[in-house]
């Protein structure tokens, strides 16, 4: 263990502050069940199974196919491709100095991962949108979740093809500490969001957090996004105090939702629903359109009873999953609207 000082960040205290699940969740790693053991899909092996189990009374997890294990700095490590140095400074955004153990050659600490970079990223967001109009397998995708072409580039999407980013930013006069520090190149100097159609969290115009869905299903990983805390994604767009919004569970979800004209906010999965209250202090009503299973009912029941009588359960019909599952049925959006309407008027 490391004891905290000024120069040392105490690594229990560290994990702590950030459960494995949350981890888990935040890469798109989809847990079932509750309490001391959750399941899911790994992350690091193709498989159909779901091997990969995290234990909340150890805070590890193991992959029965694979053999992966470890704790949330092993989990950050491997999804990321960083050294254990490297897992600390992201898992500990804001700190002043980060060591990982006492060493011999009494090297100085490495100094914590720089704040984000609005300006880069929505550099970053023009570029992959201009992609995105390029590609043909990505507006297909898109198609196949609801949402069109016109409404993805009104949202700020793009699509990351895996080439090209690096110069683009350099021509626009970033340099290589910025692009080092962006968070969109993995250690290798690989482009982040490769093969993925990618989502900015935008405010005021400026993109403030980055996250990407691979278009192949059979890609690993699944998910990606900049490191750091995660939003309430959408809830920045919308203004200081929107009179009303709807919270879904995940990234698409939230986008079908947008696409369809409504005030969308993705909570990023089920875990962490206090910090998601937290963020919906200033509104007045809040629906909430999690996905219909465990996992989901979990997580909605949890956020209702923390936001109290200004939220109302939007119910999917039996058998649907979820809202992009509702997008493919030729009523969706009139579907929907009466289920939002419904929920309203439990809020009277």
């Amino acid at each position: 263990m490391v004891v905290a000082t000024s120069d040392m960040v105490d690594i229990l205290e560290l994990k702590a502050r950030h459960p494995l699940g949350d981890a888990v969740e935040a890469a798109g790693v989809v847990l079932r069940g509750k309490g001391r053991v959750r399941q899911g899909v790994c992350p690091f092996h193709n498989e159909a199974e779901g091997s990969f189990t995290v234990y909340g009374d150890t805070e590890k997890f193991y992959c029965f196919g694979c053999g992966a294990g470890g704790d949330v700095l092993d989990f950050v490590g491997r999804m990321e491709g960083l050294s254990l140095p490297e897992a600390i400074r992201r898992l500990d955004v804001g700190s002043t100095r980060v060591a990982t153990a006492p060493v011999a050659s009494r090297k100085s600490p490495s100094p914590p991962l720089p704040p984000r970079d609005p300006a880069l990223l929505t550099a970053a967001t023009r570029f992959y949108a201009g992609e995105l109009r390029r590609s043909r397998v990505a507006p297909e995708y898109l198609a196949t979740r609801g949402i069109g072409i016109d409404a993805a580039l009104r949202m700020g999407l793009g699509y990351a093809t895996g080439s090209g980013l690096r110069e683009y930013l350099q021509s626009a006069g970033f340099d290589t500490g910025r692009l080092r520090d962006s968070g969109l190149f993995l250690e290798r100097g690989a482009e982040r969001f490769s093969g993925m159609i990618t989502v900015p969290d935008l405010a005021h115009g400026l993109a403030r957090w980055l996250t990407g869905r691979a278009v192949d299903p059979g890609a690993k990983p699944r998910f990606q996004a900049v490191p750091g805390p995660k939003p309430a994604l959408g809830l920045a767009a919308l203004g200081p105090s929107p009179p009303w919004v709807v919270v879904a569970e995940g990234v698409f979800d939230r986008l079908t939702l947008a696409a369809w004209g409504y005030p969308a906010v993705a909570a990023l999965g089920t875990q962490g629903m206090d910090k998601v209250a937290a963020t919906l202090r200033g509104c007045p009503r809040v629906f909430l359109a999690f996905d219909n299973d465990h996992a989901g009912n979990t997580a909605t029941q949890n956020l209702k009873e923390l936001l109290g009588r200004r939220a109302a359960v939007i119910n999917l019909p039996d058998g649907i999953a979820d809202v992009g599952e509702l997008a493919t049925l030729a009523n969706g959006p009139l579907l929907f609207h009466r289920l939002l309407a419904r929920a309203a008027y439990n809020l009277r």
